[in-house]
Order: structure tokens, then sequence, then C-alpha cells
């Protein structure tokens, strides 16, 4: 994603300085943009095939660690994480692994040191949910905005108090209104429900 901006900064400022038109200028920025987004299913794609088929070819890092993450693979996961240069990005896929192995002290740890991103208010709030901890749980999710964090919060409650029919529901009204890696990561929840992996 950083090259193809970086191109298309590149490419905008080669056309000011032949001084091509605005509204050319824009047209063609915006046909590139749209063509990014159509190339990259994770963005606003409903296609999970595409999407899972797209992480698996994908030589980013990140998307080679979420590929296996979601597979439910996470030695392959963790070699892939190793290859992550994002300080960033890293700390997310390494948050995310520790979740999953529910070290729950180490990752509160890793994500204090992260900045206020919404994926962090999710996380801990999360952590707390299975600490069962409600005021920490409130805390984190006042500082939630992000609608689709709010309602995986309430499948992760769900699932927690062993509710699994509840949560199954709450994701299949989530699912049509989905699109992009959200669509993907909660598709892939309910399957794990449905196996009893969580």
């Amino acid at each position: 994603m950083i090259w193809f901006l970086l191109m298309l900064f590149i490419f905008g400022l080669m056309m000011g300085l032949f001084h091509v038109p605005v509204w050319i200028v824009y047209s063609v920025v915006g046909v590139m943009l749209v063509i990014f987004m159509v190339r990259n299913p994770l963005l606003l794609g409903k296609d999970t095939e595409k999407m899972e088929a797209y992480l698996k070819k994908s030589k980013a890092p990140f998307y080679q660690f979420l590929y296996h993450f979601l597979q439910g693979d996470l030695s392959a996961a963790e070699k892939a994480m190793g290859k992550i240069r994002s300080k960033k990005s890293k700390r997310i896929a390494e948050s995310m692994l520790l979740m999953e192995q529910k070290q729950y002290g180490k990752a509160k740890e890793l994500l204090q040191q992260m900045s206020g991103l919404k994926t962090k208010w999710y996380a801990l709030s999360e952590i707390a949910i299975h600490e069962n901890d409600p005021e920490a749980f409130e805390q984190h999710k006042a500082k939630l905005s992000d609608t689709y964090f709010l309602h995986m919060l309430n499948v992760d409650r769900a699932v927690h108090n062993g509710k699994k029919e509840e949560a199954i529901a709450l994701l299949d009204n989530m699912i049509p209104k989905l699109r992009g890696y959200k669509l993907l990561s909660a598709i892939q929840y309910r399957k794990q429900i449905l196996e009893g992996k969580v």
C-alpha cells in the first residue's frame, strides 16, 4: 500500500510539473484509487474465498500473519510475525497471538505501550471480559466508537458467558452488513464458535 501511495504522489507531482489541468489529475487519481480498492478485496470485498486467497498469496508479512492466524495455525503465524518490520503492525500481531494463547497479562503490557488505536481499546475490553473485570471493561469500551468493535464485544461477552447461540445470532445479524477484513474475521469467528474452538 505504501508503494501505491508513493507512486500516486509521484504521478500527481509529475502531472503538476507538466501543468496538466486539475480536473484531469483528479480523474486519473480517482480511477487509480478505484482500481486499487477493487484489486484489494480486504477493503470492500464480499467474497471471503477471494480474501483468503489474497492473504495467502500476499508477500506482505502482516497479511501472511493474518492468513495463518485466521486459519488457526499459530506456529506459522508466529513465524510470519517475525518478518513484520513495522513496529505498530508487529505489536498488533503479537498482542493477537498472546490473546489467542490466553496470555492476557503479557498482552495487556504490550497493549499499554501502543498508542490509542481502536484495536487497542477493543483488545483491552476483550481481556477485561476474560478476566471478569466489569470496571475495566466499561472504561475501555467507552473509548470505542466503531460499531463493529462494539458489536464484537457483545459477541465476546455472549461466548464468555456460554451463550453461544446468542453469539451466533449476533454474528448472523452483523455479517450481511460487513465488508472486507471485518467480514472475513466475523465469519472465521462464527466458524470457531460452531466448531467449539472458543
